[in-house]
Order: structure tokens, then sequence, then C-alpha cells
């Protein structure tokens, strides 16, 4: 199972924090933000559709964690290139992420 699989199901599980079909005002559903989360964070998406995912980020509370988690993983990538050390507590998140869906396989 992926990592946006298991990403899925944990936030499928979740209890509902908005409309049931967890579409936002903007438009933006939280399987959408998800989906376009690395090309936001890229800086690749139009000035409106970065817009409307930013503000499912900044408004759903389901979801913002795990921009959270990409941009603290990505700050560890970089200083992991740079021969720092990542911060246990990342590590750990990411490693329990990645045990289960390799447990889910």
């Amino acid at each position: 199972m992926s990592l946006l699989h298991v990403l899925r199901r944990f936030f499928r599980d979740s209890p509902p924090e908005h409309a049931p079909d967890h579409a936002h005002p903007e438009g933006i559903s939280c399987e959408d933000a998800l989906r376009l989360v690395h090309d936001f964070l890229d800086g690749e998406l139009e000035d409106t559709s970065g817009a409307n995912v930013k503000a499912h980020f900044e408004q759903c509370q389901r979801c913002y964690p795990f921009l959270r988690l990409e941009e603290s993983f990505r700050l560890a990538l970089r200083k992991a290139a740079r021969g720092e050390t990542t911060p246990p507590d990342l590590r750990d998140r990411v490693l329990n992420v990645l045990e289960e869906a390799a447990a889910d396989h």
C-alpha cells in the first residue's frame, strides 16, 4: 500500500470536520488538496488553484497536519543533504507511516 493510500485511509477514518463530502467553499476537497500538496509546495500551481489549496490547508484541521509533515520532511531532506541529522520525532513519525504501509502489503 502506498503512502498516499495510508494517508487517505487515515483521513477517511477520522471524524469529519466539515461537509460530508469534505468539500470546502473554494471547491478543493481534502483528497484534491492532498493530491496537490507536492505541486503546491513546489510552487507549481497556477495562482488561483495555489490560493485555493493554500486556503484549504489553512482551514482544514484534518489536512493541515499533513501539510506540516510534508514541509518537515522536505526540511529534513534538505538538512540531510547538507549533512545535518533528522530530528528524532520526525524520524519516528516517518518510520511509523512507512512500517504501516509495508504491513498492509
